[in-house]
């Protein structure tokens, strides 16, 4: 079967089910429902092998800046670029901007002849190309509703959704559009495309911004990807406004037209012209809030395991999801964030008397500042030991002129407070400096989370190394 290259018909078979979008109101509307596919698991037990075979091959080909699906790789370290790059900047008084791409299912659009044509360009032999080929070709998918399947359709484009190959293929498939940019820098993460820039003036970086879209779109439409320029978001951010600007800039693509707003979503991140990330951690608290709240009328129904697991489960994974690109919130944001820990800590224990840290000592948790200074430091050890998308050891450096066999990170010079100093190239080295010589010393990442958790917080006045306890 693999020998011969050709994957089996009967292994090429999809099952779509439509299901509704949470935030649409109207169910006539065919697209309010989200597809998704599921592929047999006969066909995945294939997928599984060759991709074992392909993995390594792909993982070479492709530009550090694809980060969907990828090892080491997460949106996490994507908004992180993205940002330190703009705070890096803006500290040197460049304005910066970009504008984040729309694309209208990217993944269903991929023709099989260009994507085969791709992998040739790349390399890999006549038996690999025959075998995808066969993969893609000839697939069939039913809509299943009400557990009755309706009549197959062929499919003539697209990677398979559902599937495990479907990924690495798409990611195949854009890695060239990274080779195209000369004034910019793309953040890719699957379909989501997003490419920053910045200059010394507002009129230059709008050019710049203007140019290198038109170069994306041109790209997408060439690829045939469908692309959406009027849905493009733009977003601008002045290095000297000690306030929100209150300019909206047009900026041109084409025939289209689009303003730059004050704040943008991107990976499920709203980043605003401040980089204050204040909309952003305050949705996080409302969402916490209101989920705490439930859980608190019910408590009579949990005991305090349960509890704990639905706290763990609900609540705190609200604050998981890049917590070191909006940590550098406002004094009153981070007191907030303390302050419904410290609520959700009285209903676990049932305890309404105690102080914050005795809460915190019988609950065996760190502030939630600790929490994040303790996430930054595992992304030094990973940064560090490999472990990171090789992009992010252009934030964590280690000091190689220290006299202590490279256990300390090199201390950059800033220019601002607000763009140098509340930065993670600023403050990570002074959290991993301040660590214990034994935690550091660790080269295994299990053992060091466990040691990390150990470590209560640094000893610093400073503004951002001291806790809010």
């Amino acid at each position: 079967m693999i020998e011969s290259c050709i994957f089996p018909d009967n292994a090429k078979i999809a099952h779509v089910t439509p299901v509704f979008k949470t935030d649409k109101k109207d169910r006539q509307e065919k697209s309010f429902y989200r597809p998704i596919s599921v592929i047999g698991v006969f066909s995945k037990i294939i997928e599984r092998y060759i991709e074992t075979k392909l993995n390594e091959i792909i993982e070479d080909l492709l530009s550090i800046f694809i980060a969907a699906y990828r090892k080491k790789y997460s949106t996490n370290h994507v908004l992180i670029r993205l940002i330190e790059n703009w705070k890096k900047n803006l500290d040197n008084k460049k304005f910066v901007g970009a504008v984040l791409m729309d694309l209208s299912k990217a993944f269903d659009c991929v023709p099989h002849d260009l994507l085969i044509a791709k992998m040739h360009a790349y390399g890999f032999d006549m038996d690999t190309l025959i075998l995808m080929f066969s993969y893609l070709k000839n697939r069939q998918q039913g809509v299943k509703v009400n557990n009755v399947i309706h009549s197959f359709m062929s499919l003539v484009s697209g990677v398979p959704q559902g599937s495990i190959l479907g990924p690495f293929l798409f990611n195949l498939f854009i890695n060239d559009i990274t080779l195209f940019f000369e004034k910019s820098d793309l953040y890719n993460y699957a379909d989501d495309n997003t490419i920053s820039a910045f200059a010394n003036t507002i009129n230059e970086l709008i050019n710049i911004l203007q140019s290198e879209s038109e170069i994306a779109i041109s790209w997408f439409q060439k690829n045939e990807m469908i692309v959406n320029p009027d849905k493009f978001q733009a977003i601008i951010i002045n290095p000297n406004s000690g306030t929100r600007d209150p300019n909206k800039y047009t900026l041109k693509f084409n025939e289209y037209e689009i303003e730059s707003e004050n704040s943008v979503v991107l990976l499920g991140v709203a980043i605003d012209d401040k980089l204050s990330f204040e909309s952003h951690t305050q949705g996080l608290i409302r969402k916490a809030a209101g989920q705490l709240n439930y859980l608190i009328s019910k408590k009579r129904c949990f005991n305090e395991e349960a509890k704990r697991i639905l706290l763990e489960s609900f609540f705190m994974a609200n604050f998981n999801n890049c917590p070191l690109v909006w940590m550098f919130c406002s004094k009153k944001l981070k007191t907030k964030l303390e302050l419904l820990q410290k609520r959700a800590l009285r209903f676990l224990h049932n305890d309404y008397e105690s102080d914050y840290e005795h809460l915190l000592a019988i609950s065996k948790k760190p502030t939630m500042e600790v929490k994040n200074f303790r996430t930054l430091a595992i992304e030094i050890f990973k940064t560090i030991n490999d472990l990171n998308p090789p992009f992010m050891k252009e934030i964590f450096s280690r000091n190689t002129n220290s006299e202590r066999n490279g256990t300390t990170l090199l201390v950059r010079m800033q220019n601002t407070k607000k763009y140098g100093s509340e930065t993670l190239r600023a403050l990570g080295p002074k959290i991993w400096n301040k660590l214990p010589i034994h935690i550091k010393e660790t080269t295994n990442l299990n053992i060091f989370k466990k040691m990390i958790k150990t470590w209560s917080g640094p000893e610093c006045s400073c503004s951002h190394c001291t806790s809010l306890t």
